[in-house]
């Protein structure tokens, strides 16, 4: 053995404790031990360092220790004394590697319990301690599966839920009980109910936010909150604990470079407990957003984001046939606006196009005599899909009857056998191979669903769509999970809408001007609306999915649709009035003349056009025709100062004598006429534009 510094000597203490379970006298205690035996050898105090709440698995974090380190850098001691040398660290590889450095600047360590520490005491007390911390994880590893599998549960309190304080017979408290917290129960729900009625992730967030309703943590809402991580079942929409299942060891921790890495475990390496009274979310809801989020990963990135719109993606500009998205509320051309080989100025507003393909639908499409042919084979099809579906039950059904009878033998098996070799490692394999068949020819069952026959005639079909699609669109201004519904289910009825400027007809400077809108969809998706209940067609119901997607018979009508600027509108609705005026006047129409006269009429036009002052009406038509030369002002300084046509053949002073012995005149009010409109239906298989085969 090496023998103790001679007294003199200078000597530093060094002391820890781990946790915040641990007494904070701990040190002082410590210390107190380190200054007696530094007394009986007489050496000198140098300086105390400490680590208070750290463990000595790692070196992370302890600034006590690196002080340390330094002092003894810069040769502020000779001798370092410790309790024992798990204070320092219970972590073999740091325990030597401080060890060295201490050796190579020449200091002596030392333990109260064992003064100089040898080479071999060093190496077993290390490899001792390092086992000591093993073997409290697995102890406590055991005691949390033993609470796990009497009912409690480990680890933090999920969102939704709130511990529950209870004591035992004997007065000590029973951790790890659960129960639902009311208010965030419902948010919970709330949640799961917006997401499979279309809402995105970020829409959800926004209205929590806006009402002021706190994270989990406190502070805004974010959508990490909600989608958590697929791989871990963490997050509000991934959480199974809220279908009543804990999993248990769902995250594996290991240290590494002074880091703590997590690694998410597989399902078949978790303790799973069953919670029937935790249950928040009913199973049909959850797996429906489980198979969303399951489909949203597949997806490319462009494909995640949810419709905006109604026809968000499925709008077309007839030229070039490039997208046509929304921008200031009109459609515009992408060819035109973001890629410079489109010449396509025209901008239709979206609310208006997306009404008329809806009114024009009810109006050109619904009609018995056209649905008649096209119900009869959807008859045919979905009897076809009826009777695959009933054989591919029926042939799961008995897989899943022999896969059970598999099961039982193998645990009978598996339960006679005494030993635990090889063949019984084999058949438990075997089990979780089945158990996994199972589990998928199960859920395969649960959710296949039969194509539902039609059987009302044509008429009370198209009575029930009609019913349906303005039941839908009513519920598109309702609140934000009925509308994100009904926006899903109206996109399924519509393929493509293309948007072609009229030839012939004029656009002003906005892009303002008539558009043809051809509209296309599968007849299948409109024949299906024919079975939803219009009563609760948004009401807490799943997404609609249509069974006959892959049907080849479409629909496919155009139309002309008429657009002006809503800044125009009302000047194109009041020109009449005027130009009627202007036509049969044999004076000067003044200002007054045109405000009464348009007082007078309906507003035609925009809606803001009706509350505006026939005066100011009269301004706005006035100041049109001057910038575009067809009026002009003949002054007389009078009140009898008014407008006549540019191209009368009159001159200013012709129309002055005119104003002095005026004329006998009576002035008729224009007449509006609107000509007729023909639209032409397409049904059968689609081929492009103007090809079309009729079936």
């Amino acid at each position: 053995m090496r023998a103790l510094p001679e007294p003199g000597s200078r000597v530093a203490f060094y002391s820890r404790y781990s946790t915040s379970l641990q007494s904070y006298k701990s040190i002082e205690g410590q210390e107190r031990l380190c200054a007696g035996y530094a007394d009986k050898q007489r050496w000198v105090e140098a300086g105390r360092y400490s680590d208070a709440e750290r463990s000595g698995t790692t070196t992370m974090g302890r600034q006590g220790l690196f002080q340390m380190l330094a002092a003894a850098d810069r040769g502020e001691f000779d001798v370092l004394l410790v309790e024992d040398i798990d204070r320092a660290s219970r972590d073999a590889a740091d325990m030597h590697r401080i060890a060295k450095e201490l050796e190579e600047l020449d200091i002596v360590l030392c333990t109260v319990v064992g003064g100089v520490v040898t080479d071999i005491e060093l190496a077993f007390k290390s490899v001792q301690h390092q086992q000591f911390i093993k073997q409290n994880a697995e102890k406590s590893k055991r005691g949390q599966e033993l609470a796990v599998s009497q009912g409690r549960m480990s680890g933090s309190v999920a969102y939704g839920y709130r511990k529950v304080v209870a004591a035992d017979e004997h007065g000590k408290p029973i951790n790890g009980l659960r129960e639902k917290d009311p208010k965030r129960a419902s948010i919970v729900e709330r949640i799961h109910r917006d997401f499979d009625a279309g809402k995105s992730s970020f829409e959800i967030c926004k209205a929590l936010n806006a009402e002021k309703e706190p994270a989990p943590k406190g502070g805004l809402w974010r959508v990490g909150a909600l989608l958590g991580n697929r791989h871990g079942g963490i997050g509000i929409l991934r959480n199974p604990a809220y279908v009543g299942e804990y999993h248990y060891r769902k995250t594996q921790r290991k240290r590494r470079k002074n880091k703590m890495k997590m690694r998410f475990t597989a399902e078949s390496e978790r303790i799973i407990v069953q919670h029937p009274e935790l249950r928040i979310i009913p199973q049909d809801l959850w797996d429906r957003n489980q198979a969303r989020l399951a489909e949203n990963y597949d997806k490319p990135f462009h494909a995640k984001r949810k419709g905006e719109f109604v026809f968000t993606g499925r709008v077309f500009c007839g030229k070039c046939g490039c997208t046509s998205i929304a921008s200031s509320g009109k459609y515009v051309c992408t060819g035109r606006s973001q890629k410079g080989v489109c010449d396509n100025t025209r901008r239709a507003p979206r609310v208006a196009v997306e009404q008329s393909v809806f009114d024009r639908l009810q109006t050109h499409l619904l009609s018995a005599g056209l649905l008649k042919p096209c119900i009869d084979a959807y008859r045919e099809e979905a009897e076809r899909a009826r009777t695959e579906y009933e054989a591919r039950r029926q042939d799961d059904q008995s897989r899943l009857e022999d896969v059970d009878q598999r099961i039982a033998n193998l645990v009978l098996q598996l339960g006679g056998m005494r030993d635990t070799g090889y063949a019984s490692q084999m058949l438990a394999a075997e089990l979780d191979r089945l158990g996994a068949d199972k589990a998928l020819l199960e859920k395969q069952l649960k959710a296949r669903h039969v194509a539902a026959v039609p059987v009302d005639d044509a008429e009370v079909i198209a009575a029930r769509i009609t019913a349906t699609l303005k039941n839908l669109q009513a519920a598109l201004q309702s609140d934000d999970r009925e509308a994100a519904r009904a926006r899903e289910v109206l996109r399924g009825l519509v393929s493509r809408v293309v948007l072609t400027p009229t030839p012939g007809t004029p656009t002003d400077g906005r892009g303002a001007g008539d558009v043809t809108v051809t509209v296309e969809g599968p007849l299948a998706a409109l024949i299906d609306l024919a079975a939803i209940d219009i009563n609760r067609v948004t009401k807490d119901a799943p997404q609609l999915t249509y069974s006959l997607d892959n049907a080849t018979a479409g629909w496919r009508f155009s139309y002309v649709l008429p657009w002006r600027d809503p800044r125009l509108t009302t000047v194109y609705g009041d020109l009449p009035v005027l130009t009627g005026l202007l036509d049969h006047a044999d004076v000067p129409v003044t200002m007054t003349t045109f405000a009464e006269a348009l007082d007078a009429a309906v507003p035609v036009g925009a809606e803001e056009g009706a509350a505006q002052s026939g005066a100011q009406r009269a301004r706005n038509a006035v100041a049109y025709l001057q910038a575009k030369s067809f009026t002009r002002c003949v002054n007389l300084k009078t009140e009898h100062t008014g407008y006549v046509w540019n191209d009368d053949g009159l001159t200013d002073e012709e129309w002055k004598a005119r104003v002095a012995a005026p004329l006998m005149t009576k002035v008729l009010p224009p007449l509006r006429i609107s000509p007729p409109e023909a639209v032409v239906v397409v049904v059968g298989q689609l081929g492009p534009a103007g090809g079309d085969q009729s079936g």
